[in-house]
This record gives C-alpha cells, sequence and structure tokens, in this order.
C-alpha cells in the first residue's frame, strides 16, 4: 500500500496506566488500515495547562504514514479513543483515559467544523512542542513559518513542566 501523506499526531492519558494508554494507543494506530507508524517521541510526564487540578499527563508524538484522508483519519483515532474507553461528554481539557490529537497533516492547512490542521492551539504547549521537536525540530509551522524548535523556545508558558518520563 502506498502511504503518501505525513502526519504527526499527539498522545495523551492522565487516567489508570496513562503510559500504557499511550502505548496501547500507538499500537492500534500502527495496526489501522492505511497507517503506519514511522516514529516515536519519547513519552513525558506533562503538569496540565488549563484545567490545573487534576492528575499530571504522560504525552508523546507519533510520525505517521498514511494513505487515509485527514477526515478519515480523525474519525479513525476518534474511534480508537472511544475502543480505549473515552467518553463523548468529558469535561473539556479535563480527564481523560486518551487523547489523540492531528498536529500537522503534511502541510495542509484545514478548517473544518470538526477538525483544524495545524491543531489550532500545538504552539501554546510544551507538552506538545517538547516531543515534536524529538521528531522533527526543524518541521515549519505552515501558518507561523516558524519550526518546532523556534516555537518551543520562544514559548511562554509560565514554564508547565515537560519531564522525561522513567
Amino acid at each position: 500500500m502506498d502511504y503518501p501523506h505525513t502526519v504527526y499526531i499527539g498522545v495523551g492519558s492522565n487516567i489508570g496506566d496513562k503510559a500504557n494508554n499511550c502505548r496501547k494507543a500507538i499500537a492500534a494506530i500502527n495496526r489501522c488500515e492505511g497507517c503506519m507508524v514511522e516514529a516515536e517521541s519519547p513519552l513525558y510526564e506533562t503538569e496540565p495547562v488549563h484545567l490545573e487540578s487534576q492528575a499530571w499527563f504522560v504525552n508523546g508524538v507519533i510520525r505517521i504514514r498514511t494513505a487515509l484522508e485527514p477526515e478519515t483519519l480523525f474519525a479513525r483515532l476518534k474511534t480508537i479513543e472511544h475502543a480505549m474507553g473515552r467518553g463523548s461528554g468529558e469535561v473539556r481539557f479535563g480527564p481523560r483515559i486518551l487523547d489523540l490529537d492531528i498536529l500537522f497533516y503534511d502541510d495542509s492547512v484545514l478548517n473544518t467544523r470538526v477538525l483544524q490542521i495545524p491543531h489550532p492551539r500545538l504552539h501554546r504547549r510544551r507538552f506538545v512542542l517538547r516531543p515534536l521537536c524529538n521528531l522533527a525540530p526543524e518541521l515549519v509551522h505552515p501558518v507561523f513559518g516558524q519550526t518546532m524548535e523556534s516555537l518551543l523556545s520562544n514559548l511562554k508558558d509560565r514554564g508547565k513542566k515537560v519531564i522525561l518520563h522513567k
């Protein structure tokens, strides 16, 4: 099968065995027809950002090759989240067993009712930028025209902690 598209996906969890939840999700994505995991960042323990009175997260980023169009890939990721126990009525930015976000899809810019690519908040999130820099520090944000390394080094997030997971 031909995998013409390069996609970066954020993976996170803060309920249960958080690291294992991330690993299971990555394996599920790799088993998904039309997808192949090409690279994985290390996992990081990360301080919550919006709703701060919750458990810390484990986050990472993967790079996949895919034949799927963005909307189809998004639907598959939501299916994986639900299969692993994520509910549909969860509090926004609240605790979750699994969170899968399309960060970049090639150098596409997409804004539909259900999907925004690049992810609209990734440039303000150390827990995304740190693992992204492990995989692609020179990747250029198609809207801001800056590399991931530049976005990370200029980030103003009051020093939210991102610690390598043991």
